[in-house]
């Protein structure tokens, strides 16, 4: 048994102090030398042959010293976590050595993360989706009308009701940022398309059409907008000043069909009974509704869930954060690659480094992390499970997609790795249902883990219905 002396520290780490008899350093030395002796070249021995007073005269007693402290720090350190019972999160580290009175070792392990919830089943939210109004409609019908528009190329300037192929580079103004300093991108991008729509709603940005009105093609324009200070309406982007930087490549006029019963039965003549205006108008609706209080439901959880996260006690390690990080950065580094750049071309036009680029995704990663430890916790507390039925209707579902070559998928789907994503997926769905059935009263209690299973599972299809 090591003698072990544990601290909990307040960032969600531990420290073992430990010591060791002093005969098992000594050993750690002579297998360190051994080691050594079969890297170097000493004169008058050969490889690996050469006695230990020799090596230390040769290498110096440090070195050997050095490759022991690490052999045994390991062995060390793996008997502590054992013994200790403490779950780390990670790899620990070797804070301190001391070799005197006896040797000891100091370790910083990363804990894993722990959540109290306290009293997540009191959360209440008011559940109002939204109604699609005629207007909605109207939008829709009129974004169908231009897919289905006859497009003419312009050599007339650029009018509202026109499509126009952009060259758009943007950046958000920061008033008290030195104008030295690169501002924040905003929008990227070469040959993109956009619809000078008459509709507000459907504006690029306010005021864009405006200031774009007037320019021939060739033409380049620069000016600075500001949203509005409505974040329910702009999100982020709300009170945001933007300076867009725009060069016009080519302008479209759009002729629009009829909005009648031969467009409604042209849009849906694949259908075993082309519709009707009025048939086609109320399928629009449907969609817009579903569409609607999916998007609300979204939001609601999402609500729910950071109520929960609110009140909830939770501790994790910094690596935990580094982690999330690390993957958030990566993912930018995907997204830009997907527009033809890489993190190092971006790096390069913004001036900022990899470090900065962390630094920036630290707080999101960090809310990450809080509503990933909180949804596992709920699903736990909630003793949520997923049935195999219900994980082989899911990949039924998902092959169906493929029609004639879902066999030639199937395999795939009987991999152990494949299922157990498959029910990863169901859980955080089934979990995000419950959370809504919680915030809005109706949630049922959990069930008991001495319940029968068949139980647990009448209540997960009953949530899932």
């Amino acid at each position: 048994m090591l003698n072990i002396q544990t601290e909990r520290l307040e960032n969600h780490t531990a420290r073992f102090t430990v010591e060791v008899e002093s005969s098992r350093l000594d050993n750690a030395k002579q297998v360190a030398a051994r080691r050594l002796s079969k890297q170097v070249n000493i004169p008058g021995f050969r490889k690996g042959k050469a006695p230990y007073r020799v090596l230390v005269n040769y290498l110096g007693e440090g070195a050997i010293l050095e490759d022991a402290i690490e052999v045994l720090g390991n062995e060390v350190y793996k008997e502590s976590l054992d013994q200790s019972e403490v779950e780390p999160y990670g790899p620990g580290a070797l804070e301190n050595f001391e070799i005197e009175p006896t040797p000891k070792f100091t370790f910083i392990v990363p804990l894993q993360p722990t959540v109290d919830l306290a009293n997540y089943r009191s959360v209440r939210l008011e559940y109002d989706p939204p109604k699609v109004e005629d207007e909605d409609v109207n939008r829709a019908l009129r974004m169908l009308q231009e897919q289905h528009a006859v497009i003419e190329e312009s050599q007339k300037p650029v009018a509202v009701g026109n499509r126009v192929t952009i060259d758009i580079h943007s950046f958000i103004v920061d008033a008290e940022q030195p104008e030295s300093e690169e501002h924040e991108e905003f929008i990227h991008q070469h040959d993109m398309m956009v619809m000078l729509s008459d509709d507000p709603k459907r504006e690029f940005a306010p005021g864009f059409n405006q200031a774009l009105e007037g320019a021939a093609v060739g033409d380049s324009r620069e000016f600075e907008l500001t949203y509005p200070d409505d974040e329910e309406e702009y999100g982020e982007m709300a009170g945001q000043r933007v300076k867009f930087e725009v060069m016009v490549k080519k302008i479209e006029t759009m002729t629009l069909p009829a909005l009648n019963d031969d467009f409604a039965a042209r849009v849906t003549e694949g259908e075993e009974q082309p519709l009707t205006l009025l048939e086609l108008r109320i399928r629009v609706r449907e969609n817009l509704q579903n569409a609607a209080e999916s998007r609300y439901k979204s939001e609601y959880a999402m609500k729910a869930l950071d109520s929960m996260v609110e009140q909830a006690i939770i501790g994790f390690p910094e690596a935990l954060v580094e982690d999330q990080t690390e993957r958030m950065v990566q993912q930018f580094d995907s997204n830009l690659r997907q527009q033809g750049l890489t993190l190092e071309d971006y790096l390069k036009i913004s001036g900022k480094t990899r470090q900065e680029i962390a630094a920036e995704y630290r707080e999101p990663a960090i809310r990450v992390i809080r509503r990933s430890l909180v949804l596992r916790s709920v699903s736990d507390a909630e003793q949520v499970n997923i049935s195999e039925e219900r994980i082989n209707t899911q990949i039924e579902t998902i092959l169906s997609q493929f029609g004639e070559r879902s066999d030639n998928f199937r395999p795939l789907f009987d991999q152990p790795a494949m299922r157990d994503s498959v029910r990863d997926d169901l859980l955080e769905q089934q979990v995000i249902e419950r959370i809504i059935a919680i915030a809005k009263g109706e949630a049922p209690e959990p069930v008991s883990a001495a319940e029968p299973e068949a139980s647990k599972e009448a209540t997960e299809e009953g949530e899932s219905s």
